[in-house]
């Protein structure tokens, strides 16, 4: 469960990541990396798509917005992922409600 999440920071079970992360039932990574920095884009889910969630929840930040494609939620869509795309304290909502009953990981940019 994610504990809060703020300007800079997300806190997942005790742990704080204080960079763009990606949370999963039981750990998190917080060395996400969206190759252009701006909008994220089919390249930037090869690790999300191989846990195979049901659900993915799409924080896109507080500040410094960023975005996410139409080709990256077509590609969670054509394998059956139902995608949820909110700034980030309602996808730390999301992710909580979801992840109690479905396989779901958080992708979250912190600024």
């Amino acid at each position: 469960m994610i504990e809060t999440v703020s300007m800079g920071k997300l806190l997942f079970k005790g742990k704080v990541s204080r960079s763009d992360t990606i949370v999963y039932k039981d750990h998190m990574n917080t060395k996400w990396w969206i190759k252009s920095r701006t909008c994220i884009e089919p390249e930037d889910l090869e690790e999300v798509l191989k846990a195979e969630p049901e659900v993915v929840v799409v924080g896109l930040g507080f500040v410094m917005p960023i975005k996410i494609s139409d080709a990256a939620i077509n590609a969670m869509k054509a394998k059956g992922i139902e995608v949820f795309v909110e700034k980030a304290e309602k996808a730390a909502e999301l992710y909580n409600e979801y992840s109690v009953k479905k396989k779901t990981v958080g992708m979250f940019h912190l600024l």
